[in-house]
C-alpha cells in the first residue's frame, strides 16, 4: 500500500509546497523555522514511504549541505553579544541565531522539494499542469522531466558508486588518487545523464511533441479529502506564520 503522501494529487501537494516555502522565506524567527522543519520531518517519516537506507542518504545530504553553510554564516554575519572566541575569530549570539535560522530555512526548502519530487508521479504533474491549470505543454513536460530525472540520476549515481567500490581492490590513498576517482565518477554520471536526455529527446520527437494538434491524456487526477485537508492546513499554517512570525 502506498504511503499517504503518495496518494495526494500534485495540485494540493503543490499548495503545501508553496505554503511551506513562502512561510519559511518570510519568517526570521528561529522558533518558527524549527517548527516548520520538525513538521516536515514528521510528514516525511509518516507519509513518504522511504526506506531506512533512503533516509540515511537524505540525512547525510542534509548534514553535508547544512553544516558548512551554518559555519560560514556564523563567521561572516555581524553581531554584538560575544558568545565564543576561537582561533582569533569571534562568534556572536546574534550571528549564531541568525545562521541557525537561515540554515533551517535552507534545509526545509531542500527537504520539502525532495519529498514532493519523490512522492509525485511525473505523469500526474503533466496532467495537473496541462489539463487542470491550462499551462503550455512545453512547461508541463519540462517540470515532469525534471522530477523524473532527479530520482533516476540519484539511483544511477548510487549504482556507479557501488560498481566503483567493487572494482577498487583497496581504498584510495592520498588526495591525488581520490581526485582521480572522483573525476571518473563524475564523468560516468554525466555520461549517463546525457544518454538519458538523448533518449527522451528522441522519444519526444518520434511522438511529434510540439505539433499543432492538441494533446490528450487518459489519466485523471483524483482530489481526495485527505489532500484537500492537507492543503487547507498548509495554507492556514502559512497564514499564521506570515501574520505572527
Amino acid at each position: 500500500m502506498q504511503a499517504w503522501l503518495n496518494r495526494i494529487d500534485p495540485i494540493t501537494k503543490g499548495i503545501w509546497l508553496f505554503g511551506t516555502g513562502l512561510a519559511v522565506m518570510v519568517s526570521m524567527k528561529l522558533a518558527w523555522q524549527c517548527g516548520w522543519f520538525s513538521s516536515l520531518l514528521i510528514i516525511g517519516l509518516t507519509g513518504s514511504g522511504w526506506t531506512v537506507s533512503r533516509w540515511r542518504m537524505v540525512i547525510t545530504l542534509l548534514i553535508g549541505f547544512a553544516l558548512p553553510l551554518f559555519i560560514f554564516q556564523c563567521l561572516v554575519m555581524p553581531g554584538e553579544s560575544i558568545k565564543l572566541e576561537i582561533f582569533g575569530m569571534t562568534l556572536t549570539e546574534e550571528a549564531y541565531r541568525n545562521s541557525l535560522t537561515l540554515t533551517l530555512r535552507a534545509m526545509t526548502l531542500f527537504l520539502s522539494s525532495l519529498l514532493f519530487a519523490s512522492t509525485t508521479a511525473p505523469r500526474d504533474v503533466v496532467t495537473a499542469l496541462s489539463h487542470h491549470m491550462r499551462l503550455p505543454d512545453r512547461f508541463a513536460f519540462s517540470v515532469a522531466i525534471a522530477l523524473r530525472f532527479v530520482p533516476l540520476l540519484a539511483e544511477e549515481a548510487r549504482s556507479i558508486r557501488e560498481a566503483q567500490r567493487l572494482r577498487q581492490l583497496a581504498a584510495p590513498q592520498g588526495i591525488g588518487e581520490r581526485l582521480r576517482l572522483a573525476n571518473r565518477y563524475a564523468a560516468a554520471v554525466i555520461s549517463g545523464a546525457m544518454r538519458r536526455v538523448q533518449n527522451v529527446a528522441t522519444a519526444m520527437e518520434a511522438k511529434q511533441f510540439g505539433s499543432k494538434y492538441a494533446r490528450t491524456s487518459w489519466r485523471t487526477l483524483r482530489f481526495t479529502g485527505l489532500g484537500i485537508c492537507f492543503a487547507a492546513l498548509s495554507v492556514a499554517a502559512m497564514t499564521v506564520t506570515i501574520l505572527i512570525g
